[in-house]
């Protein structure tokens, strides 16, 4: 995010982005974090941060003295002006998994799909060995191996699983959005385009 323009920060509260969410992940927040403030920092894109009682007094006074923090907290995604409008963390989409103990909105791949994923390719459909609804073309489903860890994100090119079981093998079914390999491969310089 940061490019040389300026980074404004602001807290905010869960109330006010709900509807920028996808509803499983709306639902869990608002299950688990309702009271929670945020801290939403723009600049091209505005990252959402989740702040505890304490960080948010810490925050609190560093905007009082004039400076604008970078980053607080729990790190919960991206929202965009543009579809899809919001792009989760890594670590929020785990913890959601771990804790409810469902996927939703996922597709678990194969370590031969896999592998290429985290140097950057996309998700061919013979590499999808689990799919889970709700899956829709356009929006960002987690890209787990089969180890139920979630390596990364993808922008669905399928509507739905039963659109995914038709496609042929080579056909690409999630473009990669993130990867826990972008940072070491040198990609964090901005926000990745979208195509269609």
């Amino acid at each position: 995010m940061l490019d040389g323009a300026e980074v404004r920060c602001r807290e905010s509260s869960l109330r006010e982005i709900l509807g920028e969410l996808p509803q499983h992940i709306a639902e869990y927040l608002t299950r688990k974090y309702a009271r929670a403030t945020l801290l939403l920092c723009s600049n091209k894109i505005t990252e959402v941060f989740m702040l505890s009682e304490v960080i948010a007094g810490v925050v609190g006074r560093v905007v009082t003295q004039g400076l604008t923090p970078y980053s607080a907290g729990f790190y919960l995604g991206r929202l965009r002006k543009s579809k899809p409008r919001f792009i989760p963390s890594i670590n929020l989409l785990q913890e959601m998994f771990r804790e409810t103990r469902e996927l939703i909105n996922a597709f678990v791949v194969a370590d031969e799909g896999l592998k290429p994923f985290l140097y950057g390719g996309d998700i061919l459909r013979k590499s999808v060995v689990g799919c889970y609804e709700p899956v829709r073309k356009g929006e960002v489903v987690a890209v787990l191996g089969t180890d139920k860890i979630v390596y990364g994100l993808g922008l669905s090119r399928v509507e739905g699983c039963e659109e995914l079981k038709s496609r042929k093998d080579l056909e690409e079914v999630a473009s990669n959005v993130f990867d826990v390999g972008w940072y070491i491969r040198g990609e964090a310089r901005g926000e990745r385009k979208y195509k269609g």
